[in-house]
């Protein structure tokens, strides 16, 4: 392993506090710097290898290569819509500074599948997709090295309250989406962040330059409702919609200003409509030095529990 020093930006989300927690077992990491623009830093154990830097801003590339200078690794957690325009902005200050390898913040659908492609009219998408194709044309000019996780569906995140258009716990009811019938690949985000550790310790040839699509289960709407009812004992509804609707809900949420809520639209959109570029069936192969995956019951249970 030779990514030693590394630092993280975003660490404060979601998932970046999970791949800090994961970071902070491997012994051979002597430096771990995180970015965050939070007054408080993010609560983990005691570690010496640990160090916060406060980052005013992310569009400021000088400083933001200054910081990074000297550093291995820079990974990306910035989360939602933000992540398109600032990881632009990381990937060319990662350049100046030297920085040998980056993992973007694209733990989602996979933008460069060819339905993604075509889809990809809105700004955010088209951001995520202008990124993954600088990052190769960046690594062909031997300017930096990628290694990028698409994950598809945060299932955890959709199972809290703090994603809307999937499950509602209040209301027990399920979005079945285009009849509920496609498959789709997601993970957890401890299950990502394990994935993030496994990529640091791995060898440095097996994942560079890489888009490696993981998948920790695979479900259709109707089966998570299935697991809902088996896991809660109570009886749930679903509430079936086209996704073509979500992508006109999507730009009526944009044009008043609602970014969330256009971001999460046009990912639903490509989540649930059936083209695959949310199904990655090769992310599910196991083998002996795999990250240990939870079955969607096991997933479903532990998420209600601990919410």
């Amino acid at each position: 392993m030779t990514f030693r020093r590394i630092a993280i930006a975003g660490a404060s989300g979601f998932l970046g506090r999970k791949i800090i927690e994961q970071l902070s077992l491997v012994v051979d990491i002597t430096r771990l710097t995180i970015l965050t623009r939070s007054k408080q830093p993010v609560k983990t154990s005691n570690n010496s290898i640990l160090s916060f830097v406060s980052i005013v801003s992310y569009e400021d590339t000088e400083a933001l290569a200054n910081v990074l200078q000297g550093h291995d690794l820079l990974i990306s957690t910035i989360a939602g819509a933000a992540a398109g325009m600032i990881d632009a902005i990381l990937a060319e200050a990662a350049v100046m500074a030297g920085v040998r390898r980056f993992m973007p913040s694209e733990y989602t659908v996979d933008v460069l599948h060819p339905h993604s492609i075509a889809f990809a009219g809105s700004t955010i998408l088209a951001t995520k997709l202008a990124n993954a194709r600088k990052l190769q044309t960046l690594a062909s000019e031997g300017k930096i090295e990628y290694t990028t996780l698409v994950t598809g569906a945060f299932l955890d995140f959709w199972l809290s309250k703090a994603v809307k258009g999937i499950v509602d716990l209040d209301s027990h009811t399920v979005m079945l989406y285009d009849g509920g019938e496609h498959q789709v690949t997601g993970c957890t985000t401890d299950f990502i962040a394990q994935c993030v550790r496994a990529v640091v310790t791995m060898p440095e040839d097996a994942t560079r330059n890489s888009r490696i699509r993981i998948a920790e289960v695979q479900f259709s709407g109707k089966q998570l409702l299935g697991i809902l009812e088996e896991v809660t004992g109570e009886q749930w509804t679903g509430v079936h919609k086209d996704t073509d609707a979500l992508v006109t809900e999507s730009l009526i949420a944009l044009k008043g200003g609602d970014t969330r809520s256009f971001y999460v639209g046009q990912i639903l959109k490509l989540g649930f409509d059936g083209e695959g570029s949310c199904y990655f069936e090769e992310g599910l192969t196991h083998g002996e030095d795999e990250v240990q995956r939870l079955s969607l019951n096991d997933i479903v249970r532990h998420s209600l529990a601990t919410r």
